[in-house]
């Protein structure tokens, strides 16, 4: 099996920025202003990651250069949401689409405290609303092989060597295959590691994934 990340699949990503907060109200003007969105609704416009990056090149290269240059201990004093959408295209690599949904929340917060360690963290909005996990990805032709049977069985693929679900029906239809179904240790191996590349975030976002494999 190789070497995954679940951060490999996410192809659209809902990132809330605050009208009343300087950096977000001024990304979003500026994103109105400079770029060729495609308007979803009255609060949310589409835009690429290629956007953003080029966005970010025009009018912010001092400030994520320096915000990028602070320790992680300051982090909470001088991170914002230019560093976090920053790192956001950095980190998912094969986004495709980042929907940006303007909140005009005059109370919000991005500090989390952590009582038992007496820190603080800051949480930032996004959440995950589309992915593509293919199987061919993590997993060695032969092992999907093996559980293709099971899959095809439960439902998840019918006539087409890919499905558009729900995350959280996915990990819950492996979840009952595991659990009902007799199989080799491999093969239980390679369908647990379709839920190993599920994180927490990703769970409870509950996106939509296209499940791709190879017959």
């Amino acid at each position: 099996m190789k070497i995954y990340s679940s951060s490999d699949f996410v192809d659209v990503i809902d990132v809330t920025l605050f009208k009343f907060n300087h950096y977000d109200n001024l990304i979003w003007t500026k994103c109105l202003n400079q770029l060729d969105y495609m308007r979803v609704d009255d609060e949310s416009i589409l835009i690429t990651p290629y956007q953003l990056q080029t966005l970010f090149e025009y009018n912010f290269e001092k400030e994520i250069k320096r915000i990028k240059a602070i320790t992680f201990e300051l982090i909470h004093k001088d991170a914002s949401s230019l560093f976090f959408m920053h790192k956001i295209v950095e980190d998912f690599e094969r986004l495709k689409w980042i929907k940006l949904t303007l909140s005009k929340r005059r109370n919000f917060s991005r500090m989390v405290e952590d009582y038992e360690k007496t820190s603080r963290q800051i949480k930032y909005s996004y959440k995950i609303i589309r992915t593509t996990v293919r199987l061919n990805e993590f997993l060695d032709l032969t092992d999907i092989k093996k559980i293709n049977v099971f899959l095809k069985e439960s439902g998840l693929f019918k006539t087409n060597p890919y499905e558009l679900m729900s995350m959280r029906h996915l990990a819950l239809t492996i979840e009952g295959i595991l659990g009902s179904k007799d199989m080799s240790d491999s093969t239980a191996e390679a369908l647990a590691a379709i839920l190993d590349v599920i994180d927490p975030k990703m769970e409870g976002d509950n996106p939509e994934v296209m499940l791709v494999t190879d017959w």
